[in-house]
């Protein structure tokens, strides 16, 4: 039966197994290869037959299914493994991620719901193909040279709106793909952790995911990063949001900045997709950040949001060029209508770049999975806006970019939102 999904079967009770084995039978491309009933027995036995998967009880005597995983990560790194748990609390599920595993499935589960799970993980195995994300980014003369180059820093630019349904993910995904499409080493970072759609819009499944980088800050280098990160055919590398809405507590405030860190080293643009709620690791995001794209529309509602973002950017002390305002789904307005140079005067900033209203292009483009700039829509207005905004901001933050400092600076302790904005203030102390 070649070409089948290999699957071992680790758990120490004798019934649950056999079960889990007649969920597979009828599977005509899964084979269940073996049964193990501790933990040590399935280290073993991963490594005598380097199953594709292994479905991994967490709850077994000596070696538990964590301890396990670890283990099999390390000597067979080919096998993919799944937690089968009664425990559905995020604290496992952490664990389990950390120790390799791919996917968690709480028991009982049905045997669509474990099917799927197996096919998902299997189609998800990282490959070990060259992409993009494993060279590094060169400057001029390091192809000629045989000494280490001091390379640029990459540039962090969060698209942000602090009112839902703005359109950040249009435009991230749009700055992104004309970045790429540049020539641009660029990837996408999907920071919408609960429910991103980046993978939607790209029409790519979501194999890996962010989730898969928590808390491998020190072993963050680009052949990691280049295993998990997909590639878009426009040559954009896109980290997507995990693939189910639990997963998002596996990663933390401090894995977004390690990696965000990591990514600069490797790439000119790193985009990130934000969700409006300011949580704290959005917030995360936004203080690393190069520059903060920021969609404002043209109503009341919009406006009232974005400036009391800009008050607490004042706040957090955001210098004001760190902040670039975009008129998202712009209109021609005439009479008593919000003009777009009503936006600039009624915030005091200047805008920055605008993209025209074009409901049914984006709509088409999305269900599609094609971006507005590739394809049949690339020369309408609303791409060529954006196109526009993305060589603005390649000409801005790539012209004179100092080396890097390789000296890396001691990261501050994390204080909260409140605790960071009583902190900052003049009249603190005593």
């Amino acid at each position: 039966m070649a070409g089948n999904i290999r699957v071992l079967i680790v758990d120490d009770l004798p019934e649950t197994r056999e079960n889990v084995r007649k969920l597979l039978q009828f599977e005509s491309d899964i084979e269940v290869i073996g049964q193990a009933g501790t933990g040590e027995e399935a280290v073993q036995m991963a490594k005598e037959h380097q199953p594709d998967i292994i479905l991994m009880d967490i709850n077994m005597p000596g070696i538990d299914g964590i301890g396990a995983s670890q283990q099999i990560s390390e000597s067979v790194p080919s096998v993919q493994i799944i937690i089968m748990s009664v425990q559905s609390d995020p604290n496992y599920l952490r664990r389990a991620m950390m120790a390799g595993a791919r996917d968690f499935l709480t028991k009982p589960f049905g045997g669509d719901e474990l099917v799927a799970a197996i096919r998902r993980v299997h189609d998800k195995r990282p490959t070990v193909t060259s992409t993009p994300a494993r060279q590094p980014r060169q400057t001029a003369n390091s192809a000629s040279s045989d000494e280490p180059m001091s390379l640029p820093e990459g540039n962090i630019i969060a698209v942000y709106s602090p009112k839902g349904g703005a359109g950040c993910t249009t435009v991230a995904i749009n700055l992104a793909v004309a970045l790429a499409r540049r020539g641009r080493r660029t990837i996408l970072v999907d920071g919408s952790l609960q429910f991103g759609d980046v993978s939607v819009m790209l029409n790519m499944k979501a194999v890996t995911s962010i989730a898969d980088l928590s808390d491998r800050g020190n072993e963050l280098d680009q052949d990691l990063i280049s295993s998990i990160s997909q590639v878009h055919r426009s040559n954009l590398n896109v980290l997507l949001a995990p693939p189910r809405p639990e997963m998002a507590d596996v990663v933390t405030e401090e894995n977004i900045k390690q990696l965000l860190a990591a990514l600069k080293e490797s790439f000119d643009f790193i985009i990130v997709d934000t969700t409006s709620y300011l949580s704290e690791k959005t917030l995360a995001i936004l203080d690393v950040a190069d520059r903060i794209v920021l969609l404002a529309q043209q109503n009341l509602s919009s406006l009232k949001n974005v400036s009391r973002f800009f008050d607490l950017a004042e706040s957090l002390e955001y210098e004001m060029q760190k902040v670039w305002l975009v008129v998202n789904r712009a209109k021609n307005k005439q009479g008593k209508g919000i003009s777009v140079h009503d936006v600039g005067k009624a915030l005091k900033r200047p805008i920055y770049g605008t993209v025209p209203d074009d409901e049914i292009t984006v709509s088409d483009a999305s269900n599609r999975g094609v971006p507005l700039v590739m394809g049949e829509h690339q020369k309408k207005a609303i791409s060529l806006a954006v196109i526009k905004i993305a060589d603005q901001i390649a000409k801005e933050l790539m012209e004179g970019k100092a080396p890097v400092n390789n000296a890396k600076a001691e990261p501050e302790q994390s204080k909260g939102l409140f605790g960071r904005l009583f902190s900052r203030s003049p009249n603190a102390g005593g």
